[in-house]
């Protein structure tokens, strides 16, 4: 290819992208529907677990474990396969690998009875999740530069309908047949959507080299990985992102803690049936699912910080609000005003880190958020089930909540200006 060419072709990826409109782009809804079936299978095992720690008589605590054990590993992997993501330009193949993954525990946890084969299961599960976040959040952010807030509360509403419908589907399932006899199936959708991403977005490159000077760095043998890890570099030196990174993390914690929490409360405490607990579930969902988009848009228009002050606040209110709320009717109603605040606060965290990350190493930033996801969200689970079992229940919600508040501290270093984005060493 000449140089006028790949000027040419240069200047199309930064500037083709900001006409597209997202709601007629077809790959943009590939990315969605495929994104809602990623946590379609977490949120299935969240309602399943009530019955697994029953049927195999685990503590409370185990159960805690397994999610500490699977986001321990997905840490350490999160960051190798963001860098994967970042030098391939075939994307739909990383899609199609986390649609497989996530849904093939599925094909042996109803049979498995030794618990670290249900770790071994949970592990695979959550590795499975990590290969789609690179991929997805790089192509969004690439084709849509101007409008990420919207196109990510998108991508996170899908999740949201995904993680909303598991529960209520499962939930209602279990009180007809066994979990046993239901779980199966449930490998199936990820399959088949795994090939539908393979074939629909097989012509979907997504080449970020195009927006460096060292295009021929690039192309040269072993240029890709020194251009990578000169950006990795930079990107750790970037404050911003590193501060983002570790607001994710918090926000994993609450998040990871309640999803672990809450069926286990609803099941074992209040003494709800599998249906309850799943439609309770269903609606924390469901507020999210509401929330992504109307608040994407808005920290578009005004900015994260103020937006992300005050959901921070008021999911760690609604939080203490759940531990003393027994009728069940009003703790529903509680639970989805919770779900609208605590899921809203991820796709406007996660347009604030592409705003402040140089493209070509996009999908690295998206996985330094995982990763720290991963990481602080390891502790929720094994702390709060341990403070539930030893303690209460309430105690453990306490703590969720005093982990969101805390937040906000962190919010007050993120630099106000680029000028203000120093090095963090």
């Amino acid at each position: 290819m000449s140089e006028g060419a790949a000027v040419t072709e240069a200047q199309q990826v930064r500037i083709e992208p900001a006409k597209r409109n997202p709601y007629k782009d077809g790959p943009f809804w590939g990315i969605c529907i495929g994104h809602a079936f990623t946590h379609w299978y977490p949120s299935s095992m969240y309602i399943l677990l009530p019955y697994i720690v029953i049927a195999y008589n685990f503590s409370i605590t185990q159960a805690g474990l397994l999610l500490t054990l699977r986001s321990l590993i997905t840490a350490f992997l999160t960051m190798p396969i963001g860098a994967f993501t970042d030098m391939s330009r075939k994307k739909h193949l990383f899609l199609a690998a986390s649609l497989f993954l996530v849904g093939m525990p599925f094909l042996f946890i109803g049979f498995v009875q030794e618990y670290w084969l249900f770790a071994l299961l949970f592990i695979v599960m959550g590795v499975g999740n990590e290969f789609w976040h690179p991929a997805s959040y790089t192509t969004l952010s690439v084709r849509f530069p101007e409008q990420r807030g919207l196109t990510f509360g998108y991508h996170a509403m899908a999740s949201n309908l995904g993680d909303m419908l598991a529960p209520i589907v499962i939930g209602a399932l279990i009180v007809t047949y066994t979990w046993q006899e239901i779980i199966y199936w449930n490998f199936v959708p990820g399959v088949f959507f795994a090939i539908f991403i393979l074939i629909t977005l097989r012509n979907m490159n997504v080449d970020t080299s195009h927006l460096t000077k060292a295009k021929a760095k690039v192309e040269s043998a072993g240029g890709g990985l020194q251009d990578y890890f000169r950006g990795l570099n930079e990107l750790l030196r970037n404050k911003t992102v590193v501060l983002i990174a570790i607001l994710s993390g918090i926000r994993a914690m609450a998040q990871n803690g309640i999803m672990i929490l809450l069926p286990l409360y609803l099941a074992m405490e209040i003494g709800l049936n599998a249906f309850w607990v799943g439609m309770t579930l269903g609606v924390l969902q469901a507020g999210g699912l509401i929330a992504a988009p109307i608040v994407g848009r808005m920290s578009d228009k005004s900015g994260p910080r103020k937006i992300l002050t005050s959901l921070m606040v008021i999911t760690s209110i609604m939080l203490v609000i759940v531990s003393v709320i027994h009728h069940e009717w009003i703790l529903i109603g509680t639970i989805a005003v919770l779900g609208f605040f605590l899921y809203a606060i991820r796709p406007v965290l996660q347009a604030w880190a592409m705003e402040s990350t140089d493209t070509k190493v996009a999908g690295t930033a998206t996985s330094l958020l995982f990763s720290m996801q991963s990481l602080m969200g390891a502790a929720s689970p094994i702390i709060g089930t341990y403070l539930a079992q030893t303690y209460s229940f309430a105690v453990a919600f306490y703590f969720l909540a005093g982990v969101i508040l805390a937040g906000n501290l962190v919010i007050h270093f993120i630099p106000k200006t680029v000028a203000d984005q120093q090095s963090v060493r």
